[in-house]
């Protein structure tokens, strides 16, 4: 079941000067990470009070998961996620629904106990949504 919005995943070419636009919206970076499944380094941004965050994603290694994006799209919006309470559950019910599995399991995420799988809903919409559950339901 989702639980809500957790963030919004922006790429970027390098984190650093995407932190000169976030900064010009007053937003203040909480956490950076590499998440080496995915090859990629990521930095949460929040606005004072809110929950929902942004998150810039760049390329850190070799074979990274957004280069092609880059390439492709460039920086800018690239997926929105959900916090569920049963990440297994979820991705058997979206499968279920014909949803395109990225990955077919959970992998960890950028913080610690964090569980996430990526899904794309279709054509119609040609989103990208992650899926995100934490050991510690925030």
């Amino acid at each position: 079941m989702i639980r809500r919005i957790d963030h919004i995943g922006l790429v970027a070419r390098d984190l650093d000067a995407a932190a000169t636009g976030l900064r010009m919206l007053t937003m203040r970076p909480d956490a950076t990470d590499v998440v080496q499944t995915y090859g990629v380094a990521c930095q949460f941004w929040h606005c004072a009070g809110d929950r929902v965050a942004l998150e810039v994603v760049a390329p850190e290694e070799p074979g990274d998961q957004v280069s092609g994006h880059l390439r492709r799209q460039g920086p800018g919006l690239h997926h929105i996620a959900f916090e569920v309470d049963d990440l297994d559950a979820a991705l058997r019910a979206l499968r279920g629904r014909g949803a395109v599995l990225v990955d077919s399991e959970p992998r960890p995420g950028g913080q610690d106990g964090l569980r996430i799988a990526f899904v794309h809903l279709g054509p119609a919409t040609g989103l990208l949504v992650e899926l995100v559950e934490y050991s510690n339901q925030q």
